[in-house]
This record gives structure tokens, sequence and C-alpha cells, in this order.
């Protein structure tokens, strides 16, 4: 009867294995899936050509430009592709050996973290909005999307918002704030709003848009995904809920010890979120109705 491998002899045989070990095994989809991880700039008219082809992990590995071309890639994808085939030699790293900040960089920057504190890594916000548009959805029949990093321009600012929810137009701009600083996140989102609200009205025919009872609004979120800040943005003026109103607590002890006021928490703010999204699509056009509605909110 064999002895039992030691765990050091373990360890040596795992740290043997090179990338291309791994990537062999891979079927299709699950290629596919980690080319996509990697910041190669390929896009779904490549990967389309892996899968009517068969690739897999083993034929990937024995690529060239010239069969990529002569299944219908372009020259510059298939460039990169085996530039990339000829980068995967090296030996796959024990997780124990991750142990310096030089490694946490690493790992942060290869998953598009900017910055070298974990502090910088997104939190579980999309989770959270992407429950809140099921239900609105679901209760509403409505068409409401997600758009992710979506480039807006106004009169006097331009750029990305984090995250806006849409329907026919855009009515909720969510911003990522850092929890040291929630100010810059106001701020932000407010010029996002402002860039929306005039995107919208360019929308609207011109007896709509230069009548003088012209009237709007649109809800902005800035979160750090432990605390929620809720906007309203009008042309009367802006309001906003209280800074310390909507919190989740998300540090290891608080879901130790209270998991049912985290579940708590958590399901209010997807409340809150859902009531914005179900407002916002169901109050109709007229610029009476809009007004109106803003007065009520304001009032409670």
């Amino acid at each position: 009867m064999s002895s039992p491998a030691s765990p050091a002899s373990i360890t040596e045989e795992i740290s043997t294995r090179t990338i291309p070990d791994v990537v062999k095994d891979f079927n299709t989809e699950e290629l596919i899936e980690y080319l996509g991880r990697k910041d190669l700039k390929l896009k779904e008219s490549h990967f389309k050509i892996l899968r009517k082809e068969e690739i897999t992990g083993r034929s990937f590995l024995k690529l060239t430009e010239e069969k990529l071309e002569r299944y219908g890639m372009k020259g510059g994808p298939a460039t990169v592709l085996v530039e990339f085939i000829e980068s995967l030699g090296q030996k796959l790293r024990n997780y124990s050996s991750l142990k310096t900040l030089d490694d946490l960089k690493e790992m942060l920057h290869r998953n598009k973290v900017n910055g070298e504190d974990i502090t910088n890594i997104k939190q579980f916000t999309p989770a959270i909005l992407h429950a809140s548009i099921a239900i609105a959805k679901n209760l509403t029949s409505q068409d409401i999307f997600i758009v992710l990093q979506k480039d807006i321009s106004g009169e006097d600012a331009t750029g990305r918002v984090d995250y806006t929810i849409k329907s026919l137009e855009e009515f909720l701009c969510i911003t990522e704030g850092k929890p040291r600083n929630i100010k810059i996140g106001y701020a932000q989102n407010l010029a996002q709003l402002e860039s929306a609200f005039q995107t919208n009205k360019k929308k609207r025919t011109a007896d709509q848009a230069f009548n003088e009872d012209y009237f709007d609004y649109l809800y902005g979120i800035v979160t750090t995904g432990a605390e929620w800040h809720f906007i309203i943005y009008t042309l009367d003026g802006i309001y906003c809920t209280s800074g310390s109103e909507y919190q989740i607590n998300l540090t290891k002890s608080a879901i130790k010890e209270n998991p049912e006021l985290l579940r708590s928490n958590v399901k209010r703010v997807i409340g809150i979120i859902v009531g914005l999204l179900k407002d916002r699509v169901s109050v109709d056009s007229f610029p009476a109705s809009k007004r109106a509605r803003i007065k009520k909110i304001i009032k409670k």
C-alpha cells in the first residue's frame, strides 16, 4: 500500500502546474469566460468565431494568427490572442504565497480596481439595484433597465454616471461615493442629474420644452454601499434624505451578530428604490401632475 502524499509534496505539485495546464481543460464557454476577464479588448464577434469553430482550451493553445484569420478574425485581435497565448507559460502561484502589499496591489489591478486599498473595491450596490429593478418591473409591467458607466453631457458638465436607470428616458442617476468624502459624491451626482435633465428636455417637442409651465424631476442616489442618500432634482430646487437615515452595516461583526438587522436594512433600501422607480414610470407626462407629485413627496 502506497503512503499518502505529504502536504509539502502536494504543494510542490500544485506549484509546478502552469496556466496552460489549467486552460487546456476549459470547454469553449469556460475559455470565453476566462478571456473575457482579461483586458484583451475582445468583442462578442471574436467570441462568436471561437464558438463557431468549437475552440476549447486545448485547441486554443495551438492557435496561430494564420488559423484565426482563416476562421474570419481580423489581424488585430488575432495578434492579441496569439501574443496572449505565448504569455501563458508562467507557473501558477500557490494561494498561500500571496502575502505582501505588492501582491494585494497586483490582484486589485488585475481585477480592475483602481488604487491600492481594499476600500476602493466596489461594494454590492449593483445587487441591490438589480433586485429593485426586478421588483419594480414586476409591479409596473414597464421596461426598466440599468446602464453602467453611461456618458451624459449637459451644458456645464460631461462625464460618466456610475449607473443610470432608465425607461424611455433617464430618470435615476446613481453615483458611488467614497466613505471618506461623501460630499464629492453629492457634487458629482447633482452635476449628472443636471445634465440628464437637460438631455431629457431636448427629447421633448418645442411646445413642451419651452412652455412656461414645463416641469420635470429626476431622482439621484449617492451611495457607498453602506450609506444611501436619496436626492430629488427639480427646476425649483433639490431635496435629499437625512445623511444617517438609510444605512447598511456591512462589518463582519454586524453581519455575524445581527443578520436580521442587515436583512431589514437591505429590504428598507430596496423598498425606497422600488418606490422611486414605480413613481417615475407611473406618473403621467403632464407638468401639473409632476409638480403635484413632488409637492406631495416633500410634505411627507
